[in-house]
């Protein structure tokens, strides 16, 4: 005989009740969920949300991440990243040694994930579209995951071309997917004083809602831990949800703590455990047109992103190859390694009781072992949001 249900914080309950109804959760009750001590049920109701959407499966990607260059003059408070043109320790690549990384351990990935700064030598049309060709004519069977909407703002704003037409012409060129970052939080307060440099929120959706009609898909993100209020968390949720309603395409929110080390704010500190699974609740729950929450072990550490898995988390994010070298969050103290090899990510998940699942960008399954010349496998990707 079960036992029953005990929920001890009231609120829970109407929230329960407009979930299995279909109903989306407003701010109200997102402010509910993260003030609930009740994390037990935050987490019941969580999981039950994830297997709703993609139900025992957790999903991973082989993939290559390169950061092409740490020069950027957003000047973000937050960052520990960014470096100047005269700094010893800048980096940045040129197209010939982008692609030697990339193919440093072989082709057997399904992804090449590349952030960089805004750097005005390196974040043009006349670098990025060659390079992309390239790309697509090496390794048909990787997909491209690039940029941020604030490096395609950049670009845009550089070009003087509208996002309309960058976007098409990023498109053109092979870009499958675009990474979430630059979201950081959309209050205009936070902004102001965090990233006052840095492509405003409405731009951000802007941008993001272009690229779906475009069909290029993206991810999305939320920077938290640093002067955000409770509030602010859950109207950047909401709106994230709105802009997935007018122009579908977001693939995976994927929720960024905030690390201290060398950087403006480090007098915040780190997130806590029970800060970071909460963020990862709150999210499955409040995005309810979103397929996927991801728990990336670069930021939260392997072990807090398998116990996400309890708590709304449905992907893990990527491998990453042997020889690359993560430097944002590395640059502010993550204590994370740069490289896990793909028996660990698939060991860790069915020890959480879930069945892991290779993917690429846009969420196409493939067999674990398959490799590049067993052909093209996986659900042909039928439109974004598809």
């Amino acid at each position: 005989m079960s036992m029953p249900v005990r929920i001890t914080d009231r609120a829970l309950h109407a929230i329960e009740a407009k979930l299995e109804a279909g109903i989306s959760l407003d701010l109200d009750d997102g402010l509910a969920l993260f003030r609930t001590g009740d994390i037990h049920t935050l987490g019941r109701l969580a999981k039950a949300a994830k297997e709703r959407k993609s139900g025992k499966s957790v999903y991973y990607v082989l993939n290559r991440y390169i950061n092409s260059t740490n020069v950027c003059y957003a000047n973000c408070t937050f960052c520990s990243f960014a470096r100047g043109e005269k700094e010893a320790d800048k980096v940045r690549m040129s197209a010939d040694e982008v692609v030697a990384k990339a193919l440093e351990t072989g082709t057997n990935f399904n992804q090449i994930h590349i952030v960089g700064g805004h750097d005005p030598r390196q974040l043009t049309l006349d670098y990025w579209l060659p390079l992309m060709r390239r790309f697509k004519e090496l390794l048909p069977h990787v997909q491209l995951s690039l940029f941020t909407a604030a490096e395609i703002d950049y670009m845009a704003r550089r070009h003087r071309l509208s996002y309309d037409e960058i976007c098409g012409r990023l498109r053109e060129a092979g870009l499958d997917n675009v990474n979430g970052g630059g979201a950081e939080v959309f209050s205009e307060r936070f902004r102001a004083e965090v990233c006052p440099n840095k492509v405003d929120a409405a731009h951000w959706l802007e941008i993001h809602e272009t690229l779906h009609r475009h069909g290029v898909a993206s991810n999305a993100t939320m920077l938290y831990g640093t002067i955000e209020t409770l509030a602010e968390r859950v109207e950047h949720l909401i709106m994230l949800r709105e802009s997935q309603r007018r122009s579908p395409g977001y693939n995976a929110f994927i929720p960024l703590a905030f690390h201290p080390d060398g950087n403006a704010l480090s007098h915040h500190g780190w997130t806590s455990g029970l800060d970071d699974i909460r963020m990862f609740a709150v999210a499955r729950l409040m995005l309810d047109n979103f397929d996927h929450i991801k728990a990336y072990w670069m930021i939260q550490g392997l072990k807090v992103c398998q116990l996400a898995l309890e708590f709304g988390a449905d992907d893990m994010d990527g491998t990453h190859g042997s020889t690359d070298e993560e430097r944002i969050y590395h640059s502010a103290g993550t204590s994370s390694g740069q490289y896990v090899d793909d028996r660990e990510f698939r060991r860790l998940i069915d020890e959480a009781g879930y069945v892991a699942v290779r993917r690429n960008s846009t969420y196409e399954t493939f067999p674990p072992d398959w490799k590049p010349e067993d052909g093209i496998l996986g659900r042909e990707f039928a439109g974004v949001g598809a």
